[in-house]
């Protein structure tokens, strides 16, 4: 397969984020074939027949700044009524409690049934593995400070609201954890607003 085929067939299967991959097999592909440095080509890649083109990459490349962006919290499904589900995941980097701007309309729409001027719960949770040691603290303020940031947003944005605020570390999972499944360690981190009875 030529060169430039290749490059466009694998550009199509692997899509802009393997811009980078492709041109350093390029470089690696030249420099093995015996081309000096000064011979492989400069500036942008030829536009190719009957491909995506560099104005298509260049117009596709979408920046992302990780949790700052995040437009969905995860809101898990309860089995009780009357609760909403945060995953802590996707709220929080690792071994953090700061939350980014982003997810406040989202933690307030995911309250819009919490009845005017009800006592809500706010409850944080880990999963049971341990703060790793590099940490000066372990699994219990990492769950009081979560739920601390979760109902910072909500005195904000819901005044009305009477907040009760908890860390509960990893003494009550949703699920059992299971070592072969990292999911059910995920189910575990979470952040969780209740209101009503």
């Amino acid at each position: 397969m030529a060169a430039r085929t290749w490059r466009t067939h694998l550009l199509s299967a692997l899509g802009a984020g393997s811009i980078v991959a492709v041109a350093s097999v390029g470089l690696a592909s030249a420099a093995q074939a015996g081309q000096a440095e000064d011979e492989i080509p400069q500036g942008p890649p030829p536009e190719p027949e009957g491909g995506i083109s560099q104005g298509d990459l260049d117009s596709s490349i979408i920046v992302w700044s990780g949790h700052d962006n995040v437009t969905e919290l995860g809101d898990s499904e309860s089995e009780e009524e009357d609760v909403v589900v945060l995953e802590t995941d996707l709220l929080f980097s690792a071994m953090e409690w700061d939350l980014p701007e982003s997810p406040a309309a989202s933690i307030t729409a995911l309250t819009e049934e919490v009845p005017e001027g009800a006592v809500v719960d706010v409850h944080g949770h880990t999963d049971s593995n341990p703060v790793p040691e590099a940490h000066d603290f372990d699994n219990q303020e990492l769950s009081e400070r979560r739920a601390e940031a979760v109902a910072d947003v909500l005195e904000e944005e819901r005044p009305d609201l009477e907040l009760d605020v908890e860390g509960f570390g990893d003494e009550e999972p949703a699920v059992t954890e299971d070592d072969d499944d990292p999911s059910t360690f995920a189910a575990n981190r979470r952040v969780e607003i209740r209101y009503g009875d």
